[in-house]
């Protein structure tokens, strides 16, 4: 018996220097990151040039402080550089599709908020400046990230088929942010899974390392150990877009009542945006 537990522990032993010797080193981390930084751009950003379909569970908190994610509202999305003008067209409710009738009526609304628009020099004045205020944020936003975290490369692995890098990102504690996006990015650490070759972002797992709020300004706060999971997939074979977000917590309202979430938002059907796309809805 002691001979071939001696045996078995020799093999194993063995079979991990095999591994070890036939697993290539680790990408430089900072050439790593440097490549990744250079193709990073927003999700928002990406998908302005798509249309697609978003289907979401709506969070909602009522006056007595209850929070729930009961409702799912399903849209298309027709994408504006300016997403105050992105038109997310609701089109189904708990898989309930919207009256043609309403839908005609909101598909009106759109088209007359454009051609307002259109037709007021001091309009597309104004959006222009917002569409360049939103690209200066987004710029900003990327910056912040790599000034907020500390990341280290620590392995390989196989996600969804594609060959990824994984790393850690820890919030530096001496760092002070100098944007909401940074002092938000601060409150969470992070797991992310990074196409290899491509330098593209495939999966992120994220933990909450303090209270937050997320999209329900100062009604409800997410408790430390919220998880969120967001997910990427390549899309026409080439850009990767975002394909689906997880927010899972246990929080309190400011009416002192206590929730637990578990929130799904789903992306799909995109489809390159043109001129004859946004005007199928006319």
């Amino acid at each position: 018996m002691h001979g071939l537990r001696h045996a078995l522990l020799l093999g194993l032993v063995s079979a991990h220097l095999v591994a070890a010797v036939s697993e290539p080193p680790l990408p430089d981390k900072d050439q790593f990151v440097a490549e990744v930084r250079a193709r990073l751009r927003m999700d928002r950003a990406l998908q302005a040039n798509y249309t697609f379909t978003e289907r979401r569970q709506e969070i909602e908190i009522s006056k007595l402080g209850k929070v729930s994610a009961d409702v799912t509202k399903t849209y298309e999305v027709y994408p504006s550089a300016n997403p105050g003008f992105t038109y997310k067209r609701l089109i189904a409710v708990n898989g309930t599709p919207i009256p043609p009738a309403e839908l005609a009526r909101n598909d009106d609304t759109h088209r007359r908020d454009l051609e307002r628009v259109a037709a007021s020099p001091s309009e597309r004045a104004k959006q222009q400046k917002d569409i360049e205020k939103n690209r200066r944020e987004e710029r900003e936003a990327i910056d912040e990230l790599f000034r907020v975290y500390d990341i280290h490369l620590v392995g390989r692995e196989t996600l969804a088929g594609y060959p990824t890098i994984v790393g850690t990102l820890d919030p530096r504690r001496d760092y002070q942010p100098r944007s909401d996006d940074g002092r938000m990015m601060k409150r969470f650490r992070a797991r992310v899974w990074v196409h290899e070759f491509q330098y593209q972002l495939v999966k992120a797992d994220l933990e909450s390392v303090e209270d937050v709020t997320i999209g329900w300004g100062i009604l409800a706060r997410l408790r430390k150990g919220a998880k969120v999971t967001l997910q990427r997939t390549k899309v026409n074979d080439e850009v990767w877009l975002p394909a689906s977000l997880r927010v899972v917590g246990t929080g309190r309202t400011l009416m002192f009542r206590g929730f637990k979430i578990d929130s799904l938002t789903e992306w799909s059907d995109y489809k390159k945006f043109s001129v004859s796309t946004e005007e199928n809805l006319k």
